[in-house]
């Protein structure tokens, strides 16, 4: 039997399925059985095609995986799924270009599940400029234009639309594919098919008498026992989803990558309220993170690195879109590292939000824990290599530029081994490091700069003991704090002459050992007694004492207001408010934090911890909401009453904006002030309707319908239209009638806007609210709910529900009109499914505030904004049972006492209104939570936790593209 790449039996196949796992399981599914299932009659016994559909993910990882690989090579054909999706996947491409080196095209199939592929004939390659669906690793494999078989009708058709039956198209197609695979022609393929089906049915029919009887005793049985499989896997599936979604609550705040993960996996074995709630917990745990880069060993390995501790080292350019960072832990497969094993210097780049090529054949025995360095643009690397040597890469090219050798390490005591200060040049041209020197009968210490481009010397002296602190400035000066003599000198950039020493006011004695300097040399932070004491070197004063000797802040990071500082206490890494003293966590590893870096801004920082995990987090809040395009600067005060829309009065006119997830849109200028006003009877209105091309509004007490294209007015009604004096309330959503109620009066009138002719009138009291989508509205009449839906150009009733509850403030409608919440007097929230009338009451009190709850955008949460300042929060409620789900901190400055609002906008998304007046969108439904999850940590769960909780359940990766 043959075997693998790795050494195992291979299983021969038939046929290899790639395909995207983001868009196409169910297609390739149904693609997998097809190909099975044609030539095969079960009860004939005759064999079908063996075909191997990987139903895993191989993460984050570099290499397929090594059941991926084997059934590649066994495999007779390769069947591409084609698709945008698939053509983007890491690992179809790599699926691909291993089949093309191994097995050639002659047996390599097509079928486009989505997106286009067009041949162009002259270049006798694909079109490049138009074909979407096919990746760079197909360019040039073809001679002529390769057959493909078109299943784009059925990716996301119904299921019974995949028919296998006789006849039936999807069939059809597939048997196209098949053909090849059995060595025949299609017209040959279903001629035989044809003949196996008749034979089978004369089988089958002569069998029927005899075990008639057997039959249906026996498929009682079967079905029987088929039910009780299903509901123990059922079971098994609640069960694990409930265990993992309990360990993802359960280390948010330790671990927020496992969190991430174990949430994920539990949405993905079930979707459930646990399985939801713990998909927003983990959101909440990782609002600060931009990327979880690698997770931990999970083992404390104190046997590398200098002074015995475990190295993680990581590095970010000034300008904040290079990471780099290697570690002799590289994940949970590794215990550590042996001296002469290989090591990668890993790169990320964070503005394009994926990992770069390595640079490697650096082996341990040459990091061995030494620090990190990035030019400003991060074109250069600067390496910390044993014993007392900087080696310089470009990681543009990844190669290596330059070695410098400070002295001779090797000869040194293990306790003055590497280097004690160390500096890189924003441009990439100088490095500047302090190291002792081995000698008799003390070992010396000294300073040097080197010009990296030549490797000559540019300075070199003898220097006081671990008394300077040294750094490049924005300006490429180099900045030395002397702290034994109290002086900062400085040698400009290019230059090989110091200015002249500037003297500070001495620091105490106690404090003058190991300073660091911030990168504008601004600040200094030294040791008193093991507590962290941060200098201001320009006013020359004591800037403040960090007060909790646990708490480090070197190197020194400050933020980009100059008033926090990057800091870390044993496995959290904190922004320390210097002015307040207070911290706030932005991650947390399960090790402690051993290296840290900062962009020049402050907002990218990068951290690793002591067993090999690596983050790069951010000090803005990165998950919780996306800043919107907002040019006009629109304000809460100018929504609309509806908040579907944004108006503004100047110059005689006003303007008119769309308000929704994809930000600030303008729709349109008309000729008329508008005036607010403060009585809500008599001021001035506008709605706008759900395509954003038309406006009706209501300027002293006079209603117009309004082209927004132009701004010219198309209709008004006269004084002797019925409608007349009515008030619009809403457009419905055919765009041409409104819905229209007179002050003081209970009915409420459906208006033609083509003739302002009233077509229909109901019986409404209280406040009238409108979904989202324009087609349901809400009222309370004599302590009911009453529902109405848009149907055939009416309104038709759907049903009045009583929610049983005193005081109810207000209603409010999901985007699609499926539910409803209302607040009670009791301030708890009653959830109402409209369809069926169930009403669930929430278990917890929201708190007691006037702002009106809102639909996260699909509608499976209800959410509640609350608190001010630092006290802010989002609350979370089941939608379907009423159960909280979990609260969220807003991250607001602690000077703010203003009160969080958030709102729906035109389509359904959760918006906010910063302090500052800036426009985002809140993250609060579950596709979102699985966007961001995923793009956080998108590696597959462990080995060890999968079979933990997922043993014997086929639970598909939920982060492969």
């Amino acid at each position: 039997m043959p075997h693998g790449p790795s050494g195992g039996t291979i299983l021969e196949r038939d046929a290899f399925i790639s395909y995207s796992h983001q868009r196409d399981v169910p297609l390739a599914e149904a693609l997998q059985k097809g190909l099975q299932g044609i030539v095969r009659t079960p009860w004939l016994r005759r064999p079908g095609l063996k075909v191997f559909r990987d139903t895993t993910s191989l993460g984050a990882s570099s290499d397929l995986g090594s059941s991926i690989t084997t059934a590649l090579a066994g495999a007779r054909y390769f069947v591409y799924l084609a698709s945008p999706e698939a053509a983007a996947s890491k690992w179809v491409r790599q699926e691909i270009a291993y089949w093309r080196r191994n097995h050639g095209l002659d047996h390599f199939l097509i079928a486009l599940s989505d997106g286009r592929i067009v041949w162009d004939d002259a270049a006798r390659d694909f079109d490049w400029q138009q074909t979407n669906a096919i990746p760079q690793e197909l360019s040039w494999a073809f001679a002529a234009e390769p057959l493909w078989v078109d299943l784009r009708p059925y990716r996301a058709c119904d299921p019974g639309d995949r028919s296998m039956s006789p006849g039936a198209d999807f069939r059809d197609r597939v048997a196209s594919l098949a053909a090849p695979l059995h060595g025949r022609t299609k017209d040959a393929l279903d001629s035989e098919d044809l003949r196996l089906q008749r034979k089978a049915i004369r089988v089958l029919r002569g069998g029927v008498a005899v075990l008639s009887a057997t039959t249906l005793i026996a498929a009682g049985a079967g079905v029987f026992a088929w039910q009780q499989r299903g509901e123990a896997l059922a079971r098994a599936r609640t069960s694990a989803a409930q265990a993992l979604a309990a360990r993802a609550l359960e280390s948010a705040q330790g671990d927020p990558r496992k969190s991430a993960q174990f949430a994920l996996y539990a949405d993905a074995t079930r979707r459930m309220g646990e399985s939801a709630q713990a998909l927003g917990r983990a959101v909440a745990a990782n609002d600060n993170v931009g990327r979880h880069l690698q997770g931990g060993s999970g083992v404390y390995d104190g046997t590398h690195g200098i002074s015995n501790i475990s190295p993680t080292r990581v590095a970010l350019s000034r300008d904040g879109n290079l990471m780099a960072y290697y570690s002799a832990l590289g994940g949970p497969a590794d215990s550590g590292a042996s001296d002469e094993a290989p090591s990668d210097v890993r790169l990320y780049d964070i503005r394009a939000r994926r990992e770069l090529p390595r640079l490697t054949g650096i082996p341990w025995s040459r990091l061995h824990g030494g620090d990190l360095a990035l030019s400003d643009d991060g074109r250069y690397l600067a390496v910390e290599t044993v014993y007392n040597r900087i080696e310089i890469w470009d990681t543009t090219e990844r190669r290596q530029v330059r070695t410098l050798t400070a002295s001779e390490g090797r000869d040194l005591a293990e306790a003055t081994k590497g280097m004690r200060a160390f500096a890189f040049s924003g441009d990439g041209r100088r490095v500047a490091a302090g190291y002792y020197v081995a000698g008799r009968p003390t070992e010396a210490y000294r300073f040097t700069v080197w010009d990296t481009a030549t490797g000559d010397v540019v300075h070199d002296a003898t220097a006081p003991q671990d008394a300077i602190g040294i750094a490049f400035d924005k300006d490429g000066n180099l900045q030395v704090l002397d702290s034994e003599a109290c002086t900062v000198r400085t040698l400009p950039r290019g230059s090989t002459a110091w200015n002249a020493a500037r003297e500070i006011p001495c620091l105490p004695a106690k404090e003058r050992v190991y300073p660091q300097l911030s990168e504008d040399a601004s600040t200094a932070v030294l040791w008193n007694e093991s507590r962290p004491v941060l200098w201001d070197l320009v006013k020359g004063e004591r800037r403040l004492e960090v007060t909790d000797p646990a708490v480090r802040v070197d190197p020194v990071l400050p933020t980009a207001d100059r008033t926090s500082f990057i800091a870390y206490k044993g496995q959290e890494v904190l922004v320390y408010d210097a002015t307040l003293r207070r911290r706030r966590v932005i991650g947390s590893f399960t090790f402690p934090v051993m290296s840290l870096a900062a962009s020049g801004d402050g907002r990218w920082v990068a951290a690793g911890s002591r067993d090999g995990a690596v983050s790069l987090l951010s000090t803005d809040s990165v998950q919780g909401g996306a800043w919107l395009s907002n040019e006009d600067d629109v304000q809460q005060s100018e929504l609309t009453p509806d908040r579907r829309a944004a108006f503004r009065t100047r110059d005689g006119g006003t303007d008119l904006w769309s308000v929704t997830g994809a930000g600030v849109k303008r729709l349109g200028r008309i000729p008329v002030p508008l005036d607010r006003g403060n009585a809500a009877e008599t001021t001035d209105t506008v709605l706008v309707s759900a395509d954003g091309t038309r406006a009706v509004t209501v300027h002293q007490g006079r209603t117009a319908l309004w082209d927004l294209k132009d701004g010219t007015p198309t209709a008004s009604p006269t004084s002797q239209d019925e409608s007349q004096g009515l008030r619009p309330v809403s457009f419905l959503p055919d765009g041409v009638h409104v819905l229209a109620r007179a002050g003081g009066q209970e009915g409420l009138h459906v208006v033609d806007t083509r003739t302002w002719k009233i077509r229909q009138t109901v019986r409404a009291r209280g406040n009238v609210v409108v979904s989202g989508d324009l087609g349901t509205l809400g009222f309370s009449d004599t302590g009911a709910l009453s529902f109405w839906r848009w149907s055939e150009h009416r309104l038709v009733h759907v049903r009045d529900t009583d929610i049983n509850t005193y005081g109810f403030q207000s209603i409010v409608l999901s985007h699609d009109g499926r539910k409803a919440v209302s607040k009670n007097g009791d301030s708890r929230l009653a959830v109402v499914d409209v369809a069926s009338g169930r009403v669930a009451t929430s278990d917890g009190l929201a708190r007691d505030d006037r702002r009106e709850p809102v639909f996260s955008q699909d509608g499976s949460f209800v959410v509640q904004a609350a608190g001010t300042g630092p006290e802010a929060s989002l609350q979370f409620w089941d939608s379907t049972s009423g159960e909280a789900r979990g609260t969220w901190t807003m991250d607001r400055p602690g000077s703010d006492t203003s009160a969080v609002q958030v709102f729906a906008g035109a389509d359904g998304a959760v918006l906010a209104f910063n302090p500052d007046g800036s426009l985002v969108r809140r993250a609060t439904d579950l596709a979102s939570w699985r966007t961001i999850l995923c793009t956080v940590v998108p590696d597959p769960l462990p080995q060890g936790d999968r079979d933990r909780y997922l043993r014997d359940l086929d639970v598909s990766a939920p982060c492969r593209p």
